[in-house]
């Protein structure tokens, strides 16, 4: 489960600025926690290990639990969550569609 490694960060002069976003792919192996860690990490010029634990913020398991499909045929393209991490709204689509928006 690994993310598209292209995010693309929306230009400042465009509404919906702050903005970054991603697909992620369910059928390989990189958790979705570490996949929006690494890219708070990378937008933030942090490194991963200078950001709180997103374990602190939300149960890394259940992410995967509600996203993960159920099989092939079978996707969850209809859940959503958002949660607030290092000053980011984090929003997880269950097709695989992440945005990752500053928070002022």
């Amino acid at each position: 489960m690994t993310a598209s490694r292209e995010h693309t960060p929306i230009d400042a002069s465009t509404p919906g600025a702050g903005m970054t976003f991603f697909q992620y792919d369910w059928d390989e192996h990189d958790s979705l926690a570490v996949e929006i860690v690494t890219t708070v990490a990378e937008i933030s010029d942090k490194s991963p290990e200078a950001l709180e634990s997103i374990h602190n913020v939300v149960d890394s398991d259940s992410l995967e639990t509600i996203f993960e499909p159920r099989s092939a045929q079978s996707r969850r393209d209809n859940n959503h969550i958002w949660f607030a991490y290092e000053g980011f709204g984090i929003t997880i689509y269950g097709n695989g569609f992440v945005i990752i928006r500053r928070l002022n």
